[in-house]
């Protein structure tokens, strides 16, 4: 441990007493007050983080709930989210787990972010206390050696979330000091704001030299007790305070989108009817809304427990709100998602009156989806409503926010068939396949792109990317065909995609796009043809060497070429899963350090800890 860290730790105790008199502008920054834990990834995407982990924000990535009373599946323990065995909150029994992922591409890999609005603005002039209790686990000897460094917070004028982690090079952040490895410590800042600030966000940083998109192994931390407090100002020395401003405009900043808190309008017993106060709250909404024209939101009413009409009163409510911003305001409908919710998400206990008034509410929120979601989930609702020139409006509109990369999965959607016979449909189509031009070979590119959409087609991966396209849209189920019917299908789906294969070797990146590439992999890998492996596995691996494929596909291909050998795997890419979290390592050379190595040798992370514990007999 660094002697910074000591005194770092030491210089906490002493002034923590003082301090607890000291009004925290976190809420719930221990992160004790979260509601019910359904499964570890089902309230992190589409803006339902903050029903569960009471005041913050993931910014719709990351930052998992770790609660010792929720029993995990054999899913979560396979991903190693919450590692209870190694790692206890640092106090109670709540902590949150904080990912970095890099990838080799272009883009520097995604980090979780959590932000949480203070209880009153950071003034200029004034000096504030901010600290959290930080465990860095160090298990991968492959992560990037200096991702540790760009742990830290940013306060922030305004709300906003990252596409990945590219957003953060052009905003201001103050890193931790001091890196302690596998034990809880204390961090902390003393900042005088130089502009006013209303949120704290924590995560991990990036900045024009960093990070630089290599392929290094995820990484994890974990946060507990967060706080904000404002100390006098003369009772720190000037040097030890940092000044900080977060200039950013996310208008100018593609990285950065602006994110609107959640806007709450408190309702009397059974009335919808607006009032002043909530018309002066939907003009809010609406001036930031007219700033940032992309951006959509769900309008959601609610009403407590007691009567019994509570679809029909909520639905009411978050009418009124709607009508007021499309009416009044002049918005577009087809920017908000209403819906009325009845007495089912409360925000607070239904056992007294207080409760009861905080849980009689519409809520503002923005959702994750984006202008191009909004125009498909409009579109599946006016087929829905047999309004087929409304749909196509909508479609059309989606296939120019969407782009080519997208628009495949309309011709898979079965949502859409009553206008499959429409000769307006032959229009999209051909609109679709215009998409294509600018590859090299763009009719062999749909043609690959077309085959694998029908492959996830049959073995029921669509749905939940049909789930994502249209987020809060009717339950839509699409289920994965008997096992011969999809081995039939595999198989078909290869024959049609050989010729391909023999007439221009390997699908190139350069040629084609790093997707189409992938999925020709899968189409060869799904086909159970022993034979193909072995014929196409030299062409894969001169296609990586030219960097025109992917290394962790080769390694896939090989060892399943020696597994049909009866020979042992070389990378450890084929694993079984045993359920409870169990795990079976089909037949390797050597030991996971032998496996590694060979990883190594062509730029693949080391295996997951997972895996390395199976290796060793302790799974």
């Amino acid at each position: 441990m660094h002697i910074h860290a000591l005194l770092s730790g030491m210089l906490f105790l002493q002034t923590a007493a003082g301090l607890a008199t000291a009004q925290n502008l976190i809420r719930n920054g221990s992160f004790e007050q979260h509601g019910t834990i359904e499964c570890m990834s089902c309230y992190h995407t589409n803006g339902k983080y903050p029903a569960v982990v009471h005041h913050w924000d993931n910014g719709n990535w990351g930052g998992f709930l770790c609660d010792r009373e929720y029993k995990q599946n054999s899913q979560d323990k396979m991903y190693d989210i919450c590692p209870f065995d190694r790692i206890a909150p640092q106090e109670g029994k709540v902590m949150v787990n904080m990912m970095y992922t890099s990838t080799p591409r272009s883009t520097p890999g995604w980090a979780a972010h959590l932000t949480a609005q203070t209880t009153e603005p950071m003034q200029v002039g004034h000096l504030y206390d901010v600290s959290l209790w930080l465990y860095i686990e160090q298990n991968q000897k492959s992560a990037d050696p200096d991702w540790p460094k760009r742990i830290g917070i940013a306060l922030l004028p305004q709300k906003a979330r990252f596409n990945n982690l590219s957003g953060t090079r052009n905003l201001p952040y103050l890193p931790i000091d001091t890196i302690v490895y596998n034990q809880w410590y204390p961090v902390r800042w003393r900042v005088r704001p130089l502009c006013t600030s209303k949120f704290l966000m924590i995560g991990v940083f990036g900045d024009k030299r960093w990070a630089t998109g290599q392929d290094y192994a995820t990484v994890q931390y974990f946060l507990d007790k967060v706080s904000v407090a404002e100390i006098p100002s003369d009772s720190v020395a000037v040097d030890s305070t940092e000044y900080y401003c977060s200039r950013y405009e996310p208008k100018n900043q593609p990285g950065l989108v602006p994110y609107m808190d959640i806007v709450r309008l408190l309702f009397v017993t059974d009335a919808s009817d607006l009032t002043p106060a909530h018309r002066s709250a939907l003009d809010s909404v609406a001036a930031f809304a007219k700033r940032y024209p992309d951006l959509v939101f769900e309008i959601s009413g609610h009403t407590d427990s007691i009567g019994s009409d509570h679809p029909i009163l909520s639905g009411k409510r978050a009418q009124s709100a709607l009508h007021y911003l499309t009416e009044i305001c002049r918005l577009p409908m087809f920017r908000f998602i209403s819906v009325g919710k009845g007495s089912s998400t409360p925000v607070a206990s239904n056992a007294d009156e207080e409760g009861r008034r905080q849980n009689r509410r519409v809520e503002i929120r923005q959702v994750q989806i984006g202008l191009d979601g909004m125009f498909y989930r409009h579109a599946l609702q006016a087929v829905a409503e047999n309004r087929h020139a409304d749909a196509f409006a909508f479609l059309n509109k989606w296939l120019l926010k969407s782009g080519p990369e997208n628009s495949m999965i309309l011709l898979f959607d079965p949502r859409f068939e009553a206008l499959f016979g429409d000769k307006r449909w032959a229009v999209i189509e051909q609109k679709i396949r215009t998409g294509y031009r600018k590859f090299k070979y763009p009719e062999y590119t749909f043609r690959i792109d077309s085959l694998r959409y029908d492959d996830r087609r049959v073995i029921g991966e669509l749905a939940w990317e049909f789930c994502e396209m249209s987020p809060d849209s009717p339950a839509f189920i699409l289920p994965r065909m008997p096992q011969a019917v999809v081995e039939q299908k595999l198989r078909e789906h290869f024959v049609a995609f050989r010729p391909i294969l023999e007439k221009i070797g390997w699908p190139k990146r350069s040629e084609f796009r790093t997707s189409t590439a992938g999925a020709a992999f899968i189409l060869l890998q799904h086909s159970l043809d022993s034979a193909a492996y072995i014929r196409w596995l030299p062409v894969l691996e001169k296609a990586c060497e030219e960097g025109e494929a992917s290394w962790e596909c080769y390694a896939m291909l090989y060892d399943r070429c020696q597994l049909i050998a009866g020979k042992p795997q070389r990378y450890g890419t084929h694993v079984v899963a045993l359920g409870n979290g169990r795990f079976r390592v089909e037949p390797w050379e050597g030991d996971e350090q032998t496996v590694n190595s060979h990883r190594a040798k062509i730029g693949l992370p080391p295996l997951p800890e997972p895996t390395q514990r199976a290796m060793r007999g302790k799974e």
